[in-house]
């Protein structure tokens, strides 16, 4: 199969360009170092030329409702009627569980933007052909937030109840789905699929597990951002499709001996 990466080159997108090559399939790595800008629409005719699948990974380092709204609404425009044009026949987009929800994405843009994102796919590409992956958060958001927001020996990660999973888990999951034939969906409707680690817990004690592991940084504050919904279960799927192996502890295993903050 010939499969387009849109964000190869990010967390997500790089493990699951990886991993569909690993498989035998012809993978084009979209991104704006190979000549595709999905925000101006450059390069995307060419890359989904014979192409069987597009997958969508992209993200923007933003917090601002504007510019995630702008982002992901316009590049979710351009590369579905791209797409379309090119008679793609399967689009898969990686979203966020409950993104879409407004109690949940009230205060927080980013959430903003996927939730606009995955309404644009929904303008622009037939249902048959689209699938939206809601992921939960992933166990490297922490690392993340732990590295960004940090000073001294503290460091300040958001207040999240969610269901975290490995972004390789997350990752193998795109994978399946992009080399599996869209299932049918029903008149009217479209095809999500959600995803979802093993066990609820807050962001807040993964970066403390993780903290803990490598002894440092010394405290972890939780920060109370993005409303009670966020806080209080609203990003946790009530019966997730798949549900990820890879405990927090397995995770930190494998992983935790890297430099916090850094994009695996």
């Amino acid at each position: 199969m010939k499969i387009v990466v849109i964000g190869a080159s990010g967390v997500l997108g790089s493990r699951v360009a990886d991993l569909l090559a690993e498989r035998g399939n012809e993978v084009v790595r979209a991104n704006r170092a190979a000549g595709v800008d999905a925000y101006t629409g450059e390069g995307l005719a060419g890359a989904m030329a014979g192409a069987d699948v597009v997958v969508d990974c992209l993200s923007v380092e933003t917090l601002s409702a504007k510019k995630a709204i702008d982002f992901f609404r316009t590049t979710a425009h351009n590369i579905g009627r791209a797409a379309t044009a090119a008679a793609v026949g399967h689009v898969v987009c990686v979203s966020i569980v409950n993104a879409d929800d407004p109690a949940v994405n009230a205060k927080f843009g980013y959430y903003q933007g996927k939730a606009a994102q995955e309404t644009a796919y929904r303008d622009v590409v037939e249902p048959a052909t689209l699938t939206i992956l809601a992921s939960v958060q992933w166990f490297e958001l922490a690392e993340q937030m732990m590295g960004r927001m940090a000073v001294g020996p503290v460091a300040i990660v958001p207040k999240m109840r969610c269901r975290p999973a490995a972004a390789e888990d997350v990752a193998k999951v795109v994978a399946d789905t992009a080399t599996t034939a869209p299932a049918p969906v029903e008149a009217g409707g479209f095809r999500k699929i959600e995803v979802a680690g093993p066990a609820e817990m807050d962001l807040v004690d993964v970066a403390k597990a993780v903290a803990a592991r490598r002894r440092s940084p010394r405290w972890i504050l939780g920060a109370p951002v993005g409303g009670p919904a966020i806080r209080g279960g609203g990003l946790v799927p009530a019966n997730p499709d798949v549900v990820t192996p890879t405990t927090v502890e397995q995770w930190l295993a494998r992983h935790a001996d890297a430099p916090a903050g850094s994009a695996r």
